[in-house]
């Protein structure tokens, strides 16, 4: 069995929470016994995972503006074909459709972007007119007219071509069938989970700084929000809290891969305030810390760096943005850290944390096991039914599929001739 990952660009795992899935789903594959195929446009990075340490692993980057690319996929001719996000559908589905009529095409949503546009588009216009002190956008406080974004409805058409599409919480679930009407036989929740699942990411130490950090992917928006907020919004206040305690060392470290020169620019030690860069080892870095804040005020799925802290028992202090689709993460226990509502209780619940006469004790859940356990049950679950549909068993097409798979394969082929045709004159 054959299985083709067309990727935005080449898979990242140490770079952010995208990489880690797309990074786990290629394995799981790969542990089932099929035979891995890559595809990307992107140039690959220092920090691209190529596999090289698998054998059998084939690597393309196939255009899809050309005329070669429907003959080179006839010729791999894959069981499996999956999409890392909806614009790589929207290049290639087409081309699959044409030449592997048979193969089971996989839309992998990693985060529902049009959920996050439209929170992204609600806080906006709540901050136009004034409101700048807002934290978070719930779904409640989503407006009617940002549901439907153009990212939405182009993600919907993709959601709706694909034979599955994978969702990384329970909470996206629910709103991929409310609000794109989603059939519940094209949708499946399979959790963010790690393939790197090795006793070394138990905590390291247990002495811990009295600092606090944040980590994230500087390319994704929410984070560059959340850094600038906690700037300006909530760690000068937290800074001087602590310092009226009479605790004048607790500094907050900011981690994360592309951090550009308009971020740099937020690194202010006079409170405290460093702009750390890159890390090669999140773990390790994680574990010498008091607190991890993610004063998330947008954003869909679930965060990267509050697994990544739950699995070093960092406790955490985010919005309840942050804290969305956690729930199988937490395997029932409470969440270990506070979930802020408002701009004070984030203030507040930062101060107790970080203060040096806290003796908090939080419930971690165990990382290790419950990510073997989670693995069984939703990965195996998710394979055995991409295995049946490639026996042929259970894949019975909804009209709509049919009707976007007619339509849009008509228009992206003659929209991509186009392109072929203009490049070649």
């Amino acid at each position: 069995m054959k299985v083709l990952f067309f990727c935005l660009v080449w898979p990242e795992p140490t770079s952010s929470a995208a990489g880690v899935r797309l990074d786990y789903l290629i394995r799981l594959f790969i542990r089932e016994g099929f035979e891995l195929h890559l595809s990307s446009n992107a140039e690959q990075g220092p920090y691209s995972a190529l596999y090289e340490d698998l054998n059998g692993v084939y690597r393309y980057k196939l255009d899809p503006n050309s005329s070669e690319t429907s003959d080179k996929l006839a010729q791999i001719n894959p069981n499996v074909v999956v999409f890392d996000r909806y614009p790589t559908e929207e290049q290639f589905s087409w081309h699959v459709m044409e030449a592997c009529p048979h193969a089971i095409r996989i839309l992998d949503t990693e985060d529902l972007h049009g959920l996050r546009r439209a929170r992204q588009l609600t806080l906006e216009k709540l901050e136009n007119k004034g409101a700048l002190s807002h934290l978070y956008v719930a779904e409640h406080d989503i407006k009617p007219t940002s549901i439907y974004n153009p990212i939405a409805l182009r993600e919907m058409v993709s959601m709706y071509r694909s034979d599955l599409s994978l969702v990384v919480s329970d909470v996206e679930l629910s709103y991929a069938q409310k609000y794109y009407g989603i059939p519940i036989a094209q949708i499946m929740h399979l959790p963010i989970l790690s393939s790197r699942l090795l006793e070394q990411f138990r905590p390291l130490t247990n002495d811990r700084s009295s600092h606090a950090c944040f980590i994230g992917n500087f390319k994704h928006a929410p984070n560059r929000d959340a850094v600038h907020f906690l700037r300006y919004q909530l760690w000068p206040h937290i800074y001087r809290a602590l310092s009226d305690q009479g605790d004048t060392n607790s500094e907050c470290h900011i981690y994360g891969a592309y951090m550009d020169a308009t971020i740099e620019r937020l690194h202010e030690p006079s409170i405290g305030f460093y702009m750390k860069g890159r890390v090669d080892d999140v773990y390790s870095t994680m574990a010498t810390y008091r607190v991890l804040l993610a004063p998330l005020r947008f954003g869909a799925g679930v965060k990267g760096k509050i697994l990544d802290a739950f699995s070093m028992e960092l406790p955490v202090v985010t919005t309840p943005i942050g804290n969305e689709g956690l729930s199988v993460h937490l395997d029932g226990k409470v969440f270990p850290g506070y979930v802020a509502k408002t701009v004070e209780e984030f203030k507040q619940s930062a101060v107790k944390c970080l203060s040096s006469s806290a003796q908090n004790r939080w419930d971690f859940p165990d990382h290790i096991k419950l990510e073997q356990r989670l693995d069984t049950e939703y990965g195996n679950a998710f394979i055995s039914r991409v295995k049946d549909w490639i026996k042929g068993k259970n894949r019975i097409p909804h009209p709509t599929k049919l009707m976007l798979e007619q339509n849009s394969q008509l228009a992206h082929r003659y929209l991509s001739k186009y392109i072929q045709l203009k490049n070649e004159g």
